[in-house]
């Protein structure tokens, strides 16, 4: 780390206990910005995707599978300064599978086309430099502690696997409802732009880790883990030149781009999400039958 390293390190260092949680926001904003367009479509074909497929077990497990390769190339190529081994999720997708698949699970695993393609990209990375590498994994990570939460916290309420019954599960929900009113009303007014990463909500963290939920179960407080990544990215992206700024950029844009390919590889929505529709059309037809006959 060289001196202007250093000195961007130690001032992101937090005092005491409760600080804990603060980090300065203004470089994470920056990356947002520039990178915005491409993660609103991520967005899109995620929501499109697994609207109704969400709760299907075969859909879920896959998503992890074409996922899972991923996080181990990070976990194996970063160093625990830019990659700390709390965020480290490969043990966890595995024991995933193994609950799943079986023990046997990499007997017919094979890693996808457009996943080795990806990884054919982060070899290249990784070779010309491991801050470029840690574009991906600060958003990979980061990922799966906003959306991979709200995504497994659906799935388990579809699945009737969460059931508050801890006082600080309901308080957190308590809690996560309120900043989102808060949040929604502040935009709402024009007090704050809506795309402001402080007025945002925190997604209500899953808290409980029923058998094949591990991979996106943190046993630490998500908004604590959260400041601790945007540290590091604090620490080195300020003290990046222009040219290492910009490729830095360029590669955050991609993680996206590349994710969006491999999401397309996800097997069985169309089949979950069309039993979904016609069990709907059964409910829906059920009831008026079911009105018909009362007027008769």
């Amino acid at each position: 780390m060289s001196a202007s390293e250093e000195t961007v390190a130690d001032s992101q260092v937090p005092e005491n206990v409760e600080d804990v949680e603060f980090v300065d926001m203004a470089f994470t904003k920056e990356l947002r910005k520039a990178t915005k367009d491409v993660h609103n479509l991520t967005d899109v074909l995620v929501n499109a995707k697994f609207a109704l497929a969400l709760s299907d077990d075969e859909v879920w497990y896959d998503g992890l599978l074409a996922f899972y390769e991923l996080y181990k190339f990070f976990e194996t190529h970063l160093p625990e300064r830019l990659l700390p081994k709390e965020f480290h999720r490969t043990a966890a997708f595995e024991r995933d599978f193994a609950y799943f698949y079986g023990s046997d699970w990499r007997k017919d695993y094979e890693i996808r086309p457009a996943v080795q393609k990806y990884l054919e990209h982060l070899e290249k990375i990784a070779a010309q430099n491991e801050l470029l590498l840690f574009a991906y994994s600060y958003q990979m990570y980061m990922a799966l502690m906003s959306g991979g939460q709200m995504l497994q916290k659906k799935r388990m309420i579809a699945r009737k696997m969460w059931i508050f019954s801890k006082n600080d599960d309901e308080e957190q929900q308590k809690q996560a409802d309120k900043e989102a009113e808060l949040a929604t009303a502040r935009a709402a007014d024009g007090s704050v732009d809506k795309d402001d990463l402080e007025a945002r909500p925190m997604p209500a963290q899953v808290t409980i880790c029923p058998p094949g939920c591990e991979a996106t179960y943190f046993p630490e407080k998500i908004s604590v883990l959260k400041a601790k990544l945007r540290r590091v990215f604090n620490n080195h992206y300020g003290a990046f030149d222009d040219d290492l700024r910009a490729a830095f950029i360029e590669e955050s844009r991609n993680v996206f781009r590349l994710n969006i390919e491999v999401v397309r590889t996800i097997k069985g929505v169309n089949r979950a999400n069309l039993r979904k529709l016609a069990l709907a059309l059964i409910f829906v037809s059920s009831i008026v039958v079911a009105v018909k006959f009362a007027l008769k």
